[in-house]
């Protein structure tokens, strides 16, 4: 220790830089420290006004404050906000590596502090990142990859459902772990902690969403260069119940829900009586064209239709953006009137003709209240129209939802002969799930070959 103006105080080689460092400790035993350099004034008055504040007793409790491990290239402290050892070392690019090592014990703490400095070396010369990241800073990294995909226009409308498995259910669980030491007996503990959260047994198509969710998490990890991709990790289950596919409309009642919704608006006031309306629209455009409900047909707007013409025919083009990416299909023919019945619904657009609306390309949104907004979703009001026709359930006694006349589109479609490889390029799924779901109607659409 040296005095200055009968001040006690004591200096330390600054593991930060070549500068000097001068140590200050205050009442609450935490550690201040400023570098006196010939070009910082102010902050030297600083230093030396602290030096008068500090006193004898504050000095003594410096001792064993700093531990120093491997020839000082591990040095060991504590702060006052925290009850742990913290630890840093530098790597050989020059970096401060500082974390904690979440121990109280010395001992302990420097076992795990030598243990993280051999760890970032051996992974510094394999060229990865210096420490292995948690599962929860993976996850998180992750997801804001995706969110910034969506922001772009470049996700899938998938990554959604990503994003509320991995932060409802994969870093509550495995958060604090490190992906390479999650284990076969970790994944089945989390697969029964998950179904107990879930309150049921998930379907083929749950588990899918889950095990895709995680793979990305490791995807991220080896593109970041946390761990390699010659590490072994365990991936969640994908084997469940197998999904039933949501019932279909028959062509009577098809007939039913259209002839209802004629007059279902009338006399209905405000948005309910606007929703009523849509509603009609919307049921025409999902039977006449098969697209999704939801993300595709709501963010419908007028310059996502366009005449499209073949050996002199017209035919309605709409592109719509989906869970599989953006498309083009094929409306039929009798689309034509129920878009000019929707057209006619809206001020803005009533009084041109159609053609001139197609050529404007408007962003503005089919399906919209008279003010502008966008309903938030249909299905309840749906349900209300299907409670009121008593057509609710299906013949497999499960519920009917708007996805049900997409599930009818494809049914009427197959029955009429279309090909089913078109047929899968008009919906945006593939030959396989088509076959999946509708093998049942194979020996139907042979009909005419079987009798």
């Amino acid at each position: 220790m040296k005095q200055r103006d009968a001040l006690p105080i004591f200096s330390f080689t600054n593991y930060y830089g070549a500068q000097a460092t001068t140590v200050l400790l205050n009442a609450s035993n935490s550690v201040k420290y400023a570098v006196k350099t010939a070009g910082i004034v102010k902050q030297h008055k600083r230093v030396e006004t602290l030096l008068q504040r500090e006193s004898i007793g504050d000095l003594a409790a410096a001792e064993g404050r700093l531990i120093h491990l491997r020839d000082s290239e591990v040095v060991l402290f504590k702060v006052s906000r925290s009850n742990y050892w913290q630890a840093r070392f530098r790597i050989y690019t020059g970096k401060w590596i500082r974390f904690s090592t979440r121990r109280k014990n010395i001992d302990d703490a420097k076992h795990i502090a030598c243990d993280r400095y051999d760890e970032a070396r051996y992974r510094e010369r394999l060229g990865f990142t210096a420490l292995v990241k948690r599962f929860d800073e993976m996850a998180k990294c992750c997801i804001a990859e995706m969110r910034r995909d969506i922001a772009a226009g470049t996700g899938k409308k998938i990554y959604t459902a990503y994003i509320a498995v991995i932060e409802t259910y994969l870093i509550p669980f495995f958060g604090q772990m490190y992906l390479t030491s999650i284990t076969s007996k970790h994944i089945a503990e989390f697969e029964v902690w998950r179904n107990s959260q879930l309150r049921r047994t998930p379907k083929v198509s749950t588990l899918l969403t889950f095990a895709t969710a995680f793979t990305r998490i490791t995807q991220t990890a080896v593109e970041q260069g946390w761990i390699s991709d010659k590490v072994p990790v365990p991936k969640l289950s994908v084997r469940g119940e197998k999904g039933q596919a949501r019932p279909a409309f028959t062509n009577d009642e098809v007939a039913r829900i259209q002839q209802h919704l004629e007059t279902w608006y009338v006399g209905v006031e405000g948005y309910t009586g606007e929703m009523r309306l849509m509603l009609r629209d919307l049921v025409d455009i999902l039977m006449l064209t098969g697209m999704r409900q939801g993300t595709e047909s709501m963010n419908l707007e007028w310059k996502h239709i366009e005449w499209y013409v073949e050996k002199d025919v017209r035919y309605l083009r709409i592109w719509v953006s989906g869970k599989t990416g953006a498309r083009w299909l094929i409306a039929k023919h009798e689309c034509l009137s129920v878009l000019e019945r929707l057209q006619a619904t809206h001020q803005d657009t009533a009084a041109m003709s159609f053609d001139d609306l197609l050529a404007l390309r408007m962003p503005t949104k089919l399906f919209r209240f008279r003010d502008g907004r966008k309903p938030f979703e249909m299905n309840k009001i749906f349900r209300r129209l299907l409670e009121d026709l008593d057509l609710v359930k299906g013949q497999a006694g499960t519920d009917r939802t708007l996805y049900s006349l997409r599930h009818t589109y494809a049914t009427q479609e197959l029955l009429a002969g279309t090909d089913i490889h078109t047929l899968a390029r008009q919906m945006g799924t593939s030959v396989v799930m088509l076959e999946r779901h509708y093998s049942k109607l194979t020996a139907t659409m042979a009909a005419d070959k079987l009798a």
